[in-house]
């Protein structure tokens, strides 16, 4: 099968004390992430994000944890936080998942965006 290149989705913004499933793999899809970009949209706060890898969970998105998670990543106010892997994180089972946590306090906005490839 072919690869489409480029991003595996649009801008996501993620609030103060969330998490959110960054990408989900399909049904028969296999996704290559080769890159995650991380802004903190603040002016006055640091935002501290965690990035988790989550195995599907009987087919349905699974939870993030502290067994999931492979990133802690501090970033500067209005700053822009480049996580690339040394290798693609390969997603291949469907609901298999990226997620990533905003543990930032009250005011904290990131903007995320998953870079990579994915089975066409």
């Amino acid at each position: 099968m072919g690869l489409q290149r480029g991003n595996l989705g649009f801008t996501t913004q993620i609030s103060a004390g969330s998490s959110f499933s960054a990408h989900v793999v399909g049904s028969a899809q296999t996704a290559y992430i080769k890159g995650i970009l991380i802004h903190n949209t603040s002016n006055e706060y640091s935002a501290n994000v965690r990035l988790h890898v989550v195995e599907n969970n009987g087919g349905a998105i699974g939870n993030g944890t502290s067994e999931t998670s492979i990133a802690f990543v501090g970033v500067a106010t209005a700053e822009t936080y480049f996580f690339e892997p040394a290798y693609p994180i390969t997603l291949s089972n469907d609901g298999d998942s990226l997620q990533v946590e905003n543990l930032s306090g009250l005011n904290g906005w990131i903007n995320v965006l998953v870079l990579g490839d994915k089975e066409a």
